[in-house]
């Protein structure tokens, strides 16, 4: 920890610590009376709505068993008790639907209910389509109230004219029938008032009141889409009892029914104005806390900051950054110790581009060189892409890329752009006009050989562009040298006009294959491939027509082949092919019959128009017999030899396979 910031945190430490720990222990006990004194104020919330709707549906119940007692209908006649129904209707308020039902659930006279109301009527009751009526008639608990005399059904949810979702349920009371049978009197009771009450109980902004029944679904709840769900709410916090950090609030019976009244808040809303005054007060000590430390840092950095800057450029030296200069205008030891660590930089620079010659020397394999020219490029100049063009027979090539990119969209962007042009025709370094990229080029024997191209997401100095030109510029004899080795190597394993592997070398990767065969017991199959009357091709289109024949026919080959086939020129117009891992009837059938029908098929272009060209193939696969891949090689050439005797334009398996 630097000097500056141990003296102001002493100081921040001497003059806040007091205060915080007393704000620290405070706080929270603050936090939790005030959680209390809310808690007990929810319950006693949650016991009057509780003691509301206990109230409420009891004194309905009283009420519908009074009246049925008392208007005794089964000594009525059906007019009079139907009237007895309507009144019922008229004096409950709440009621919905007015039933008279017997024993067998079949109704006595008609069931009391209107699809439309008005004025009073429209504000005690609610209108009871067929739907309704429907629900109703499902939820009526006629074996609870003719077994214990009253029942309540269940609660269920019905939306009213206005779509708004109403819970309703039936209280039925049994009365005495005709011919001593006992009726039940059932009512659909509508929970509108209790939904009013609930809904304007509000605890805060985000706080609601609701009510669950025995099964804790809802029955009043805020959210609408809940209620006509009837979801349950068995997995609330609240419901379970526990405490818990997101909500405050209570748990309250109703008593008899086996519901539940909840009362909930938001945690965060509850205890919000104590949550601002730990804010408050925190964030006061935090700027009394910042006051001390800019104190304390201020009035020693003058001496500091050229020490760190030293240290600054000690680490970006140990981390490759050799370029690094430190710029310390003083008259003083300081001002000696920053001139001496710049001479060093400069030592260390050379001595690194030296290590980077030798080290480019060491192999002639032209990606190992390159590779190793970024390796070291990346400890001096920082790049996310990079890529090195080497001038080819064809043209300027990337050969390796590093970064995001990849060498195929380096291959496509990097060669056209702008900078990198303009370092080819002037063979000095340039970078683009956000000075993000900067081509380099490698030259030697004052001819250009390549462009080493770097891409970071920071624009170059001056200096950065000199010391990766210094860097560069050594590595251009290695990077010749391997291009010229890779030019040798190439030339030795390709034949020069089909660019497939020549007799020699092919025969060596055959033996390969070969071995690994008859080491792990895979198949290995030969194919020969000889163009049909080539001699009359020459003749006719001459030579040069010839050779492009055998070129179109080359690429075609290799664009039906694996990455693990090996394609060769075995001699003239004849070629070879070894696919490992490939058995003699799938090759003839598959990849032979393919590449047969795509030169039948489709006339090679050259110099003297479209030439209608045809082949013939020999496959043959390794046995048990054969001692080399001449021997598998002698007995494709067999096949070959019967096609060609059986029409040409065909392909022959091995006869002895």
């Amino acid at each position: 920890m630097r000097l500056p910031v141990k003296l102001s945190l002493l100081l921040a430490a001497a003059t806040c610590f007091p205060l915080l720990l007393a704000t620290a222990f405070t706080l929270p006990r603050g936090r939790e009376a005030l959680r209390s004194q809310l808690d007990e104020i929810y319950a006693q919330d949650a016991r009057a709505l509780a003691a509301e709707v206990h109230r409420s549906l009891v004194d309905k119940l009283d009420s519908l068993t009074l009246a049925a007692s008392t208007l005794r209908l089964n000594e009525l006649d059906p007019e009079a008790r139907e009237q007895a129904l309507l009144l019922i209707y008229k004096e409950t308020r709440g009621a919905d639907i007015v039933g008279l039902f017997d024993a067998r659930a079949d109704a006595v006279g008609n069931i009391i209910r209107f699809p439309r109301l008005q004025g009073v009527l429209a504000s005690e009751h609610e209108a009871i389509d067929d739907a309704a009526l429907s629900s109703y008639a499902r939820k009526v608990p006629l074996q609870g109230a003719l077994q214990a005399g009253l029942a309540i059904g269940p609660v269920y949810v019905v939306p009213d004219v206005r779509g708004r979702p109403i819970p309703r349920l039936v209280l039925a009371v049994a009365v005495p029938g005709t011919r001593n049978t006992r009726w039940v009197v059932a009512v659909e009771i509508s929970l509108r008032r209790l939904a009013e009450s609930f809904e304007r109980f509000r605890p805060g902004e985000t706080g609601a009141a609701f009510l669950l029944d025995g099964e804790n679904k809802i029955i009043l709840h805020p959210d609408r889409q809940l209620m006509l769900k009837q979801a349950s709410m068995r997995d609330h916090p609240l419901v379970k009892g526990g405490q818990n950090s997101e909500w405050l609030g209570a748990n309250e019976p109703v008593p008899l029914l086996g519901w539940r009244v909840i009362v909930q808040e938001s945690a965060d809303e509850a205890l919000g104005p104590l949550r601002h005054l730990a804010r408050d007060a925190y964030l006061w000590l935090a700027l009394g806390l910042l006051v001390a430390v800019l104190l304390g840092f201020s009035s020693v950095r003058t001496v500091t900051a050229p020490v760190q800057k030293l240290r600054e450029a000690a680490l970006a030296v140990t981390a490759g950054a050799l370029e690094t200069h430190v710029d310390v205008r003083r008259r003083d030891e300081l001002g000696e110790l920053a001139d001496a660590f710049n001479t060093m930089t400069r030592g260390l620079r050379e001595r690194e581009a030296l290590k980077a010659t030798l080290a480019l020397s060491e192999t002639l394999e032209l990606k190992q060189v390159l590779e190793r020219l970024l390796d070291s490029l990346a400890r001096a100049v920082p790049f996310q892409e990079a890529s090195i063009l080497v001038e080819t027979r064809d043209a300027m090539d990337v050969v390796v890329s590093r970064g995001a990119r990849g060498k195929d969209e380096s291959h496509r962007l990097v060669p056209n752009s702008v900078h990198v042009e303009r370092a080819i025709t002037t063979l000095q370094p340039a970078v683009n006009d956000g000075r993000q990229m900067m081509a380099l080029p490698l030259i030697r024997r004052g001819v250009m050989i390549g462009v080493v191209c770097l891409e970071s997401n920071r624009p170059y100095t001056e200096a950065d562009v000199r010391l990766a030109q210094s860097l560069t510029q050594p590595a251009a004899m290695a990077v010749e040298n391997a291009r010229l080795f890779d030019e040798v190597q190439r030339l030795a394993t390709l034949d020069g006009l089909t660019s497939t592997y020549n007799r020699r070398h092919f025969m060596d990767l055959a033996q390969l294959q070969y071995d690994n065969a008859r080491r792990f017991g895979h198949p290995l199959t030969a194919m020969m491939l000889d163009v049909d009357h080539f001699k009359r091709i020459n003749d006719r289109h001459g030579h040069h027509v010839g050779d492009q024949v055998l070129r179109a026919l080359a690429e075609r080959c290799r664009g039906a082949l694996r990455s693990v086939d090996v394609l060769g020129r075995y001699g003239g117009e004849e070629f070879a092919i070894v696919l490992p891992g490939t058995t003699q009837h799938n090759a003839a059938t598959v990849l032979a019959e393919r590449i047969r029908k795509r030169v039948a098929d489709e006339p090679i272009k050259t110099d003297d128009g479209a030439v209608k060209v045809t082949v013939s193939v020999g496959v043959a696969e390794l046995d048990a017999e054969m001692r080399g891949p001449e021997d598998l090689l002698k007995r494709a050439d067999a096949a070959l030899y019967e096609a060609k005797q059986a029409g040409r334009n065909r392909v022959v398996e091995d006869a002895v396979a």
